[in-house]
């Protein structure tokens, strides 16, 4: 990509988004003018990079606007409905995980942005580690608002049980949490600015994540979780542990 003059440039840094305006080209340099940034870019309210390390730092065009807000915040990538064998939607998924389905061949693209398994066995280990079936929150869009607020820009992923402390759950139960749900920037700093509870790690697992979930609720008193969501989402943990029992004796 070759920058132009006058063309609107963005890219996301750290969860913020920087938004610029090329305004010369000369001697192998782009020189480009803040419009949408942290506070330091705006400070210095103009940059500078090679052309031929334009792209590769990341800007890409974007249209003009008055304001570029929206663009904050966490990549939200698209999510993909999957349908059983019999072409029933049972669940909701992430890019990262349809491509695994389409590359194991566990799943075929039968429209865009919808897969359907090809082997019911898959469907059925993923019924088996819920006990009440693929519930709503199975198909819930789980990335486009404020779970607190319901704000639909400058979101950032929220860990409720925070990644520091995920190594207190032992496997394999760290792999039954959804521990990501979606906040917008200011409520995230209300969030930080709460000082943490004292939960202490204990040999009852369910208790301290959800203690950590707790927490989390009586800070924001959040009006738009997606339906059905906890933060243990796998219901049958028998089933989760005897298959990780047959994992291990396999080996």
């Amino acid at each position: 990509m070759h920058p132009k003059i006058g063309q609107v440039y963005t890219r996301s840094r750290n969860g913020k988004a920087e938004v610029v305006r090329v305004v010369a080209i000369a001697d192998e340099w782009v020189e480009f003018r803040y419009l949408h940034g942290p506070e330091r870019a705006m400070r210095l309210g103009i940059g500078r990079c090679k052309a031929k390390n334009f792209a590769s730092a990341g800007w890409k065009p974007t249209e003009e606007r008055e304001d570029y807000s929206h663009l904050d915040g966490a990549t939200r990538f698209d999510t993909f409905q999957v349908l059983d064998t019999h072409g029933k939607p049972i669940l909701r998924c992430s890019a990262k995980r349809a491509a695994f389905y389409l590359r194991k061949k566990l799943a075929r693209e039968v429209s865009s942005g919808v897969l359907q398994f090809n082997d019911p066995q898959i469907e059925e280990r993923i019924r088996t580690m819920s006990v009440e079936g693929f519930t709503e929150f199975f198909l819930e869009v789980k990335n486009d608002r404020c779970v607190s607020c319901g704000a639909t820009s400058d979101l950032t992923r929220h860990h409720v049980l925070p990644k520091r402390h995920k190594k207190n759950v032992p496997q394999p139960w760290r792999s039954c949490l959804s521990n990501v749900l979606f906040v917008c920037g200011a409520c995230h700093r209300k969030y930080e600015e709460t000082p943490e509870p004292e939960v202490v790690p204990t040999a009852d697992w369910q208790a301290y994540v959800r203690a950590w979930r707790d927490h989390f609720f009586n800070v924001l008193q959040p009006k738009c979780v997606p339906a059905g969501w906890d933060i243990i989402s796998v219901k049958n943990l028998e089933a989760l542990s005897s298959a990780e029992c047959g994992a291990r004796n396999a080996e």
